[in-house]
């Protein structure tokens, strides 16, 4: 089943995510927003890359970060944290 949160980080952007998942981890999601990410595909990079993360606020944080700095992305009106909880929001 796909759930769905909406979710506005403070002092930051609009972030929506539609979610599968499976055992407590990730199966299937998509990020949509009114936020900005550059380069603007690594949105697609970032989603394949959060299949079969654990579902745990400290985790996704943990995962997002490793995830922007290793692939040198800049993020404007969200962040690791409001990122986490949008998703931990549709579990």
């Amino acid at each position: 089943m796909i759930k769905k949160s909406v979710y506005k980080i403070p002092e930051g952007k609009l972030v929506k995510v539609e979610l599968e998942t499976e055992k407590g981890k990730i199966k299937k999601i998509k990020i949509t927003g009114d936020f900005f990410m550059h380069p603007e595909e690594m949105i697609e990079k970032l989603e394949e890359n959060l299949v079969g993360c654990e579902m745990n606020q400290e985790v996704l944080k943990k995962h997002l970060d490793n995830f922007w700095k290793s692939y040198h992305i800049d993020c404007f009106g969200i962040n690791s944290s409001g990122l986490a909880e949008a998703i931990l929001m549709a579990n």
